[in-house]
């Protein structure tokens, strides 16, 4: 009611400015005008025998059915019979190929939307990155393990093209949201890799060269060993910096690609499984995904995530239900095969 009292006022005064123009012709104004009955088509006016302030635009010819489509025209609010603004875009065409092609024009502007909004989420994250951790953790030469310096080989050809082909498709990997805001499935519900394999076979260079592709492409990514992972946390209640432990752990569940290096060799403790559970089942639940990259598998892994006490195995049920989540979520890429450092 506001805007149509703003421009009653609009049009018993002075012609509208340029800002006043757009404001009038914004869909939800114009969809306002339609349906109070206060536009008319310029060959009804003209017939019609309107006032009109200036002359109707020339009609235009649809592209598809060549039918001439009019510009429609703002009737003056006080009743006097005079057309007193033009909108500048011509009425749509009724028939079929122009309105698929209006609705293709539809979906692309959506897209368009959807993929600026992506993008602005991905800065914001990327700050919060660079303001908790620091960095995306993949330090010194590991900035350089890239799929384009990896040496492929009969044995590693597989790996690396599933590898690569996760990276390339990482799009379908992502969650959505519906119009609540609540967390939909994405495209490929197990969206993870759970890289194992013997020692120096390549499983941390194929994983860097994932997050090193996606960071290039403007996709957030946080690549780190799980003692690293974990430090970051305890740092938190060494320093005077603002960040808290929930602050990091949120990054940590949020982040569009978390990638654990290296799990099961750090020092195990209730303190650290815990974290870890609570990681990765915040991700699980959410469809986050991610890498995990791994010297040990089944029993092993679980007896090298539990601490021991006078040399007897610990409650190993938080590091079942880790590796439970985590074999639910990836895909397994096996690397065993003589390491590349022994050569």
């Amino acid at each position: 009611m506001e805007q149509m009292s703003n421009l009653l006022a609009m049009a018993m005064s002075a012609p509208p400015t340029r800002a006043e123009r757009a404001e009038m012709e914004s869909p939800q104004v114009s969809k306002e005008i339609d349906e109070n009955k206060h536009r008319i088509r310029s060959d009804v006016a003209l017939t019609e025998g309107w006032k009109m302030r200036t002359e109707p635009p020339k009609p235009k010819i649809c592209q598809f059915c060549g039918k001439t489509l009019y510009h429609y025209g703002l009737k003056h609010f006080a009743g006097a019979h005079e057309v007193f603004l033009w909108l500048e875009e011509p009425e749509k065409c009724d028939c079929m190929q122009a309105q698929e092609y209006w609705k293709q024009q539809e979906r692309l502007k959506i897209e368009a939307e959807i993929e600026e909004q992506r993008l602005k989420e991905a800065e914001r994250m990327k700050k919060r990155v660079a303001r908790l951790v620091k960095e995306s953790g993949i330090r010194g030469r590991f900035i350089n393990r890239t799929f384009e310096r990896f040496e492929i080989t009969d044995m590693n050809r597989r790996a690396y093209e599933k590898c690569k082909r996760y990276a390339d498709s990482f799009s379908i990997m992502l969650p959505g949201k519906d119009e609540r805001g609540n967390v939909t499935p994405p495209q490929k519900e197990r969206n993870g890799l759970f890289i194992t394999g013997s020692y120096g076979t390549g499983k941390t260079h194929l994983a860097c060269a994932i997050a090193n592709q996606l960071m290039q492409g403007g996709t957030p990514v946080i690549c780190m060993t799980m003692i690293d992972l974990l430090a970051k946390i305890k740092n938190t209640f060494e320093t005077d910096d603002s960040a808290t432990e929930a602050d990091v752990m949120k990054l940590y569940e949020e982040i569009p690609l978390l990638v654990i290096d290296d799990i099961g060799s750090e020092q195990p403790t209730e303190w650290g499984n815990t974290h870890i559970y609570s990681i990765i089942n915040a991700r699980y639940e959410a469809y986050m995904p991610t890498i995990v990259t791994t010297n040990y598998t089944g029993s092993e892994l679980v007896r090298r995530m539990t601490p021991t006490y006078g040399g007897k195995l610990g409650d190993t049920r938080n590091a079942e239900k880790t590796l439970d989540r985590l074999h639910e979520m990836c895909v397994g890429v096996e690397m065993y095969w003589d390491s590349y450092r022994s050569r």
